[in-house]
């Protein structure tokens, strides 16, 4: 794994031309971008890296696309090719083809890219908890100090769970009443029986769960189930354990995972800027995805909010401009991914899907390989 160059608290500059708050796949790019175009730049992440996150662990070619326009295809050098999704529903199953997908770790992924993030010049510090003021300036935790550090523009990439925006009362949070919440685990290789290739999506009554084999062998676990339904089991293995059903492989295995969960997946804000911020990734809207949706739109909207930042800091765009163009990017993905949500709630549509897809494989083919697919995002020559 690629080593990663850690600033630390104390050596943390006063001032700089750009703050990027999350290190994941949307702040890296962003970072990843602003650096490029010789801008002093310092990428914050509350977390300490690697980190693994509730995700499927699936990037589609629309991701591949991003990272291989800009350079990075070797990030996923070992990853494994994706050719199939196994859709199970009560009382039924079908295989839906659909090539050009990877499935890759997410703690790997992300410390390749903040490598690739320093080594063009940027600076990265964490674990620091970051946030904005109503002026505009950043405010820096960690293990009880506390600085502070003035940019000429922030981007905020820090997800579902971040609060960096949380004092910004003009980018609160709209969350679906619907909304499911996400849940996730990496398993041991073999806990839970999923073929090489392929990402095994169980739906029932209480939402679904995906599986899918990383590059080592472990095996990835990524559901969205209804809140209620966790709340009732007062705990998330047992659940997961009974959403994955003979699945499982080793019961022992899937309990004693380390389960994580998210904020309630469905959400927006009602703004993407403002003086001296944008927001990208995660943290700027979310739709439960289809499979490797999520992590294409982090790194498309990341780069396209690095690019973004990158004409405002020179003049020649303003904040203002960013909302139509990351709305734009991710528009006609999410809205098919809510389409699919609604349906993967009625276990009855699932299983006259699974019957449709078994009598017509080449049409439901053709259906599954929109989602992912490389969509334009607008990524700017770099001076």
């Amino acid at each position: 794994m690629s080593a990663l160059p850690l600033l630390s608290f104390d050596s943390i500059p006063a001032e700089v031309d750009a703050v990027v708050i999350g290190g994941g796949l949307a702040g890296g790019m962003a970072a990843l971008r602003l650096a490029s175009a010789g801008f002093r730049t310092i990428v914050f992440d509350r977390t300490a890296h690697p980190r693994e996150k509730v995700c499927g662990c699936c990037l589609a070619p629309a991701g591949i696309a991003v990272l291989s326009r800009c350079g990075l295809g070797g990030l996923l050098s070992d990853a494994s090719p994706l050719e199939e999704v196994l859709l199970e529903a009560e009382h039924g199953a079908a295989v839906v083809r659909r090539p050009g997908s990877v499935a890759i770790a997410r703690g790997a992924l992300d410390v390749r890219l903040l490598a690739a993030v320093s080594a063009a010049g940027a600076l990265v510090a964490c674990p620091v908890s970051a946030s904005v003021d109503g002026s505009g300036r950043v405010e820096l935790r960690h293990e009880g100090g506390v600085r502070h550090v003035r940019a000429r523009i922030v981007v905020a990439a820090d997800g579902l769970h971040g609060s960096s925006l949380a004092r910004r009362g003009d980018f609160a949070w709209k969350s679906s009443e619907r909304s499911l919440i996400g849940v996730g685990a990496i398993a041991p290789a073999g806990a839970v029986r999923v073929a090489p290739g392929q990402v095994r999506m169980r739906v029932c009554r209480e939402g679904y769960v995906g599986v899918v084999r990383l590059p080592d062998g472990r095996v990835d676990i990524a559901a969205a189930v209804r809140p209620a339904f966790l709340r009732a089991a007062r705990g998330v293995a047992e659940p997961m354990r009974a959403m994955l059903g003979d699945a499982v492989t080793d019961e022992r295995a899937v309990m004693d995972a380390a389960w994580q969960g998210t904020p309630t997946l469905t959400r927006s804000r009602s703004r993407l800027s403002a003086p001296g911020i944008l927001v990208a990734g995660d943290a700027a809207g979310y739709a439960e995805p289809f499979t490797g949706e999520g992590m294409g739109w982090a790194l498309g909207t990341g780069c396209a909010a690095g690019d973004h930042a990158v004409r405002v800091l020179s003049g020649a765009a303003a904040e203002g401009e960013w909302d139509p163009i990351c709305r734009g990017i991710v528009r006609g993905a999410r809205l098919r991914c809510l389409l699919t949500a609604q349906l993967l709630r009625s276990p009855l549509a699932v299983k006259a899907c699974v019957r449709v897809i078994q009598a017509l494989p080449g049409a439901s083919a053709r259906v599954a390989r929109a989602f992912g697919a490389p969509s334009t995002v607008p990524i700017g020559e770099l001076r």
